[in-house]
């Protein structure tokens, strides 16, 4: 029982600390020290997919960890969150970031239609990604302390 919550607490520690530190540390402060906004945009976009993959695996280990538990798997609040989360970055990876990277393979800035259609994109996945980290930090808030043998 032990070993379940110390691997929960650690696929969760490595998912939401990645959240966390890149999307509001690294990526802030790439904008902040690149004087290219279309180097530190390429640069954010790497650190993103990074967070991404690191989202699917952890998400993935833990909805298999829930699942073992058994058949009241469907009644944790827990499992639930963890697969609204997966699902929103599974989103968030294959899609949005796709179809931003094809409005960028086009000569987007000179055209106000690919422009707003970019910038739509743009705060709805940040708006996505706000939502992944707080749901996140809920589950980090709540872990549960394994009970100590006295």
């Amino acid at each position: 029982m032990t070993a379940g919550i110390v691997g929960e607490r650690l696929l969760l520690t490595l998912w939401v600390g990645s959240l966390w530190a890149i999307g509001y540390i690294a990526v802030p402060l790439a904008f902040v020290h690149f004087e290219d906004n279309a180097v530190a945009g390429a640069f954010a976009g790497r650190l993103f997919i990074l967070v991404d993959y690191v989202g699917l695996a952890c998400g993935s280990a833990l909805l298999v960890r829930y699942a073992l538990l058994g058949q009241h798997v469907m009644t944790l609040w827990r499992f639930w969150v963890t697969l609204t989360m997966l699902l929103m970055v599974a989103f968030l990876h294959f899609y949005l970031q796709g179809e931003m990277a094809d409005i960028k393979q086009l000569d987007w800035r000179e055209d106000a239609i690919l422009s707003a259609q970019f910038d739509f994109l743009h705060h709805f996945s940040t708006g996505l990604y706000m939502v992944i980290s707080v749901l996140g930090l809920a589950l980090v808030a709540t872990q549960t302390m394994p009970t100590e043998a006295t």
